[in-house]
């Protein structure tokens, strides 16, 4: 998949200056501009800016409980448009079209929009908001509300039914609310946090906080949630200058897996895709076609001081080896003499550390035929693009890595109207597949788990709405739980 990376980032409080440099010939994972490591921290109780009225007055509680419907007495304009009122498609699209109009819709237009959202997998609510708002020829400003008064803290163990080891890649460079990846008109779906604290982010004697790395209880909530799915590990998409943040993002994830009692373990995810377009030690690329200076490169940069800081006893461990996934975004070449900078990288980290790493490699530098030999592991990023699961064995160990949903309008295209041509997925139907498919697999890889602006939040979001219907916010994690937990 060609795009341009974090495309939409724009609208972030925080500058992207290199913006217009990071379009790749590969997939960037995130939705992220690590090449901007400008630190807001100081302002994490501020407003979220335009369009960014979102969660409030959530409260904890044994299960997840929906507001009332929309009473259609209380029509009226209104500015900015809450895409999130109404708990059904009638109720949503007579809410919408009152707030964009000021009258209740006719029956046909009625119809017409219901239709729409009960049997086309695309249509979404923000796309009937925008089409309503063309239609009044008006520019419509939008808020999400959360339909839920209270969510479920999810702390029931799992009890595990079987050997696989389910892990998924965590994105942590974003900066809510407002900031960088968390402006709200950014996704289709929104978490907790992103636009105001919220109870569910406490940690310690804050009794809450934002959805964010520099806050603990960011990263004990997708700790526990993770846990609660079954899932064992988490790949940390780590870009290398996010290690370098004023509020050290490893240093808040330590608080919480000491809380959590490593509820879940901690592997790499390295993304390459700042290698040439930031500052720093990445301000150049290493050539691949000089093993030793680019293995030494790239462990000294991100390998050595990512396991540095992540306690031993927090690792991921496949038969013992820590697990690290090794990316492609197009910035480190030539890809067909990789095979002896992965080598050389087993080389160093068992040097330095004392066991030799389970690297999982892109598919992409494979153009070295002997990558078959020095990789532990292969996957292909982008599932969509074949349509099927990416299901390698290597040395007797079988990966199986997938994309389950996807929803980058808002991060891509601000303001654009969803079409068939967007390969949007937003229910469940595709994670339940690719969940059976990879049941016999050793390892299985869900890529992501919460990265809003690509649209992969598996993790818990409180607006997934589709067939006409809101999806509680644990919708997917509960699929996950339903193939890894016997409870």
């Amino acid at each position: 998949m060609s795009r341009a990376f974090a495309a939409s980032l724009k609208k972030a409080s925080i500058a992207v200056g290199l913006l217009g440099l990071l379009t790749m010939a590969a997939c960037g994972v995130g939705s992220d501009d690590p090449s901007d490591m400008t630190d807001t921290s100081g302002s994490s109780n501020a407003a979220a800016g335009e369009g960014a009225a979102g969660a409030t007055g959530v409260v904890l509680g044994t299960d997840f409980e929906i507001r009332p419907d929309f009473d259609v007495s209380a029509c009226a304009k209104a500015n900015p448009v809450d895409v999130n009122l109404g708990n059904t498609a009638d109720s949503f699209v007579t809410a919408a079209y009152c707030q964009v109009n000021g009258t209740p819709p006719s029956a046909d237009v009625e119809a017409q929009w219901v239709t729409q959202l009960t049997t086309v997998s695309y249509v979404r609510r923000i796309d009937v908001v925008l089409s309503l708002c063309k239609a009044a020829n008006l520019d419509c400003s939008l808020s999400y509300s959360d339909p839920w008064l209270a969510q479920a803290d999810l702390g029931e163990p799992c009890m595990r039914s079987g050997t696989r080891d389910v892990g998924a890649v965590l994105m942590f460079f974003n900066d809510c609310p407002g900031g960088v990846n968390c402006t709200m008109d950014w996704a289709n779906t929104h978490a907790e946090g992103m636009a105001t604290v919220s109870p569910l982010l406490s940690f310690g004697a804050a009794p809450s906080g934002v959805y964010a790395p520099k806050n603990p209880g960011f990263w004990r909530r997708e700790l526990r949630d993770a846990a609660y799915a079954g899932v064992q590990f988490f790949l940390l998409n780590t870009y290398g200058p996010d290690l370098s943040a004023s509020v050290d993002p490893l240093a808040q994830l330590d608080q919480a897996l000491t809380d959590t009692q490593s509820v879940v373990k901690i592997g790499l995810f390295d993304d390459t895709s700042t290698w040439g377009h930031a500052g720093g030690v990445f301000a150049k690329a290493p050539d691949l076609s000089n093993a030793v200076a680019a293995a030494q490169a790239i462990f000294d940069a991100k390998w050595k001081p990512f396991f540095s800081r992540v306690k031993k006893d927090n690792w991921y461990l496949y038969n013992g080896r820590p697990l690290i996934y090794f990316y492609n975004a197009g910035t480190l070449t030539p890809a067909n003499q990789s095979a002896a900078v992965v080598a050389r990288l087993h080389t160093l980290f068992q040097t330095e550390f004392g066991v030799s790493p389970f690297v999982a490699v892109d598919e992409a530098y494979f153009q070295d035929s002997d990558m078959q030999n020095q990789a532990d592991g292969r996957f292909k990023w982008d599932t969509f693009n074949s349509g099927a699961i990416s299901d390698n064995t290597i040395k007797g160990v079988k990966l199986d890595h997938f994309m389950p949903k996807w929803d980058s309008l808002g991060r891509d295209h601000e303001g654009q109207i969803a079409t068939a041509n967007d390969r949007l997925f937003k229910d469940e139907s595709l994670l339940k597949t690719r969940l059976q498919e990879s049941a016999s697999s050793q390892i299985t890889v869900i890529a992501t788990w919460n990265d809003m602006g690509e649209g992969t939040g598996l993790t818990r979001n409180y607006d997934y709405f589709a067939s006409g219907v809101w999806l509680e916010p644990d919708a997917f994690i509960k699929d996950i739980r339903a193939t890894q937990c016997s409870n």
